[in-house]
């Protein structure tokens, strides 16, 4: 699991910065290539779409990183969420490993409190791989 947190050390401060700038961010997704570095994973710009739907980029990043599982050790997919049972705004972060039967989701809840973020109790849930599945 040290591949997944070395991707969550790297990327979670992005992912905060975006959150105080704008209060949302779109779907984003970083890796582990073999040489056991960071890479973040870029999708190529739609011309014809100024804001494409959150679920779009999310589709089109899995489908980057099913293209491309071999280049990687570990995966994750960063996703703001609205959780309808606790009426709360979470960051979750989809995460897989190439050795691993299981993927995970770690759900980060969080407020936007004059500019700062204020996180509350966070957990994980098991999930099927999407990407290094099959």
């Amino acid at each position: 699991m040290n591949d997944i947190q070395n991707i969550l050390d790297s990327t979670f401060p992005f992912v905060e910065s975006l959150l105080k700038e704008y209060g949302e961010f779109y779907p984003l997704a970083s890796a582990i290539n073999s040489d056991g570095k960071v890479e973040q994973i870029l999708l190529e710009e739609d011309e014809e779409i100024d804001f494409p739907e959150s679920v779009s980029v999310l589709g089109e990043l899995k489908k980057e990183l099913r293209w491309r599982k071999n280049d990687f050790k570990a995966v994750a997919i960063f996703y703001d969420v609205n959780l309808k049972e606790n009426n709360t705004s979470a960051i979750a972060v989809s995460v897989e490993h190439e050795r691993e039967k299981e993927a995970f989701i770690f759900y980060y809840p969080y407020q936007l409190i004059d500019g700062n973020l204020v996180y509350g109790e966070s957990w994980k849930v098991v999930a099927e791989m999407q990407i290094f599945g099959n």
